[in-house]
Order: structure tokens, then sequence, then C-alpha cells
């Protein structure tokens, strides 16, 4: 009897830790909580401001540690598919703690960035929401002007998320990401209205690097322009002349100087930016 006792009580240990070894198993991954902080920067247009209307900023957390080894895994995640089902069965959305608010994103330039929001999360981020208000406006010339959504476009901007386009710290512990609006792109004149549909990229200082330097004279009012086959930039120097371009891929460009007031173009070829890096050009002197 007393054997019969025993061999059930290993019986009941064992299934014991079976099932709880199973629970384990099925855990999701990247328990491990992170301070992510998302910074917001801006690819420079000639406009004199513009302010957008920032209500609320979002990320999408991937717990499931079947996916933590897929970079694309949210891809085919559409941004209209937000109720959980099919592709967007997966993951959770957090909200970043922010100041809601205009700001005016044409300061964002030559390296000047913006803490747009900070959460703590655990998973891995494959998506960020930013939710726009109607606030928006643009001044040129001194002239304000109301700034609406083209036609067509969600209030809502998404911007997918991939490992390159994330910062962590030597701890593992603080992650960071950067999303520059290109405004260049983004405002749309048509017939003396002015819209918005915004272009997002994200970045990180990590994998992707930047270009800086100074042009003269400021009566040229420079524009510089990098580019090549895969990426391009822009910036519009400060009145000291200095400018940056940040948010580069890996790789080789063409570095163009734009100029007004009869001034000429110049273009610096074979500038090569790595990843990390900054690459400093000598200063450039437009002349007639």
């Amino acid at each position: 009897m007393k054997n019969s006792f025993k061999l059930l009580s290993l019986i009941f240990i064992c299934s014991v830790v079976f099932f709880i070894s199973c629970k384990k198993s099925d855990s999701p991954a990247n328990t491990n909580n992170k301070n992510l902080t998302v910074f917001l920067t801006d690819d420079p247009s000639q406009y004199d401001s513009v302010l957008v209307d920032i209500r609320f900023v979002e990320v999408k957390v991937d717990t499931s540690k079947d996916h933590e080894s897929d970079d694309h895994f949210g891809d085919n995640d559409k941004d209209d598919d937000d109720d959980h089902v099919h592709h967007d069965q997966f993951g959770k959305w957090d909200t970043l703690s922010i100041v809601p608010g205009v700001y005016n994103l044409a300061a964002l330039r030559n390296g000047v960035n913006m803490t747009l929001g900070t959460a703590n999360i655990s998973g891995k981020v494959r998506k960020i929401r930013i939710t726009l208000g109607s606030n928006n406006s643009v001044y040129k010339a001194g002239v304000k002007y109301p700034l609406s959504l083209f036609p067509g476009t969600n209030n809502y901007l998404y911007v997918k998320i991939h490992e390159e386009d994330e910062d962590n710290d030597n701890n593992n512990v603080n992650k960071s990401i950067w999303i520059d609006f290109d405004l260049s792109r983004s405002v749309i004149e048509q017939n003396g209205q002015f819209y918005l549909k915004p272009i997002l990229k994200p970045f990180s200082k990590k994998h992707f690097g930047s270009i800086k330097g100074k042009v003269f004279p400021q009566d040229a009012h420079a524009v510089v322009n990098a580019s090549n086959s895969q990426d391009v930039g822009n910036a519009i120097p400060e009145k000291s002349g200095e400018y940056e371009i940040q948010g580069l891929r890996e790789g080789t460009y063409a570095v163009t100087f734009h100029s007004f007031n009869g001034y000429r173009d110049t273009t610096i070829n074979n500038v090569v930016v790595h990843s990390g890096s900054k690459v400093e050009l000598p200063n450039i002197t437009l002349r007639h």
C-alpha cells in the first residue's frame, strides 16, 4: 500500500513539473522591460514654420517568442487593420507618455531632435502610430495658412519598425528610435491651398549615418541635398552656415548645394557614409 502511495505521489509530482515546464515554454518572450524613447526630427522645407498638432503616440509591441527571430513578421500588418483579428492578432498597443500640443517641426533641423514620447515596454516594437489633431498650419513669407490633411489621408500616421531602426544601450535596458518627418515632401501646395500628406522615416544612430559641414555665404540661401539610388536627405543651413543631414543609410552619396541670388550650384561626389558615424565635409563657399 505504501509503495502504491509513493508511486502515485511520484507520478503526481512529475505531472506538476511537466505542466509547469510546458507553461514556461509557452510563455511570451522578451519579458525584460525596456525604457523606450521616441525622438522626432525634420527633413526640412523652405517654409518659415510648419505647426503640427500631435495628440497621441502609440507603439505596437509583439511579446511572442515565436516571432522574435523574424524581424519582418509585422510587415503584412495593414495600417487599417487594428482590431486584433487576422494580421493584427499579435501584439498590443501601448500609449507613450507625451505632452500633446502643436509643435513647430520646421525648427527640428540640422541635428536638432525633440523627445516625442517615452514608455516602459516588454517586447519587440513592430509599429509606431502618431495621432494628429486638426490644429495644423504653415507660415510662408510671414503669412499663416491653414494646413489640412491631404484628401484621403488619415490622421493616424503609421511607421513600421525593424531592428536597424532601434538603438539599444550597452545594458540593453534603454531603447531609442528616431522618426524623420520629411516636411519637404509632406507639405503640398495646390492653388493657394496647403495640404499635409505625411512621409515618415524611422532610423537609429547606430545603423544610419549623417553628413555635416558649413556653407557660405548666407546670401546664397543654400539648400543641401544628399542622394543616391537608395536614399535622400536635405538640410537648410543655419545663419552660421552649419548644416547636418541625419538618418542616411550606409552608402556613397552626391551632395549638392543648391543656391539662389545668382550663385552657382556646387556638387561634391563620392561622399561615403558609414553606419553610426558622421561625415564632416570641408567648408563650401558658393560663387557667382
